[in-house]
């Protein structure tokens, strides 16, 4: 029913995050900034049915105020091996407006995120996470990947996956000078890989989409040439037309442009 998220909205006040519980493509969480906002999202999850059966139930959570980034671990049990830190823009627009997407765009590594800051996630939140795994008889294996948020009061859990993230992953194993395939060979027979990342300049990618997107959209919309230079496309929602080679939209997010340079700007 809509009566007690209602009643437990109003009793926490805003800023207050809404979530259905369920899959929706990255795209089901509200961060709502007044209590009206709250219960809208409320009454759409639940009521009006807008994320199918993943909002048949909601999520009420607090908001969490300060930076998010992306920590990734190539995790074997208690052996765990970091990746770059990295940071993606959700909003679809540009001055953070608009609504969350999949991720618009990311770079590698976060310049002004301290190592400390690395290193207590390690310590208050990834060690923890694994140990209670193995704790559980269930320890992991694959890739860890846990979207924090730095507080003032320190690093704090948003969500864990238990994958690679995207689009954090197209700007940070451009960054990975060792090879990829060893790595993972010798992390899976227990051995100690050679991970080697680039140490200097920044790793940007931007996500090129339909217009609309993450609501309607048109598909089928002829993509440009490639873009000329020292940069990397991967390819999304794009498919082959039906009788040449012309590569069409085919999706919400289209192809990621991904380049590395000294900074950021």
């Amino acid at each position: 029913g809509l009566n007690s998220p209602l009643a437990y909205i109003e009793k926490q006040g805003a800023p207050i995050v809404v979530k259905a519980d369920g899959l929706a493509l990255g795209k089901g969480v509200v961060v709502a900034e007044t209590v009206e906002q709250a219960v809208e999202a409320a009454h759409d999850m639940l009521l009006d049915n807008k994320f199918g059966d993943s909002g048949a139930r909601v999520v009420i959570e607090e908001f969490l105020d300060g930076e998010e980034f992306s920590l990734f671990a190539f995790v074997n049990g208690d052996k765990f091996y970091i990746l770059p830190t990295a940071q993606d823009h959700k909003r679809a627009y540009d001055g953070d407006k608009g609504p969350n997407t999949g991720g618009m765009g990311a770079y590698a590594p976060v310049p002004h995120l301290p190592q400390s800051v690395v290193d207590q996630s390690v310590e208050t939140i990834i060690k923890p996470v694994l140990k209670g795994m193995i704790a559980e008889g269930r320890p992991y294996l694959g890739v860890l990947y846990a979207g924090l948020i730095l507080t003032a009061d320190g690093p704090k859990v948003i969500e864990f996956n238990s994958r690679f993230g995207d689009p954090e992953t197209q700007i940070i194993l451009p960054r990975l000078t060792s090879d990829f395939a060893q790595n993972i060979t010798d992390i899976l027979d227990k051995k100690e890989p050679t991970i080697t990342w680039l140490d200097e300049g920044v790793t940007l990618g931007v996500v090129v989409a339909s217009n609309g997107y993450p609501l309607d959209y048109e598909k089928g919309l002829p993509l440009p040439e490639k873009t000329a230079g020292d940069i990397i496309t991967y390819y999304a929602g794009a498919k082959f037309s039906e009788n040449s080679r012309a590569l069409l939209s085919n999706g919400g997010r289209v192809y990621m442009l991904v380049t590395t340079a000294d900074t950021v700007s």
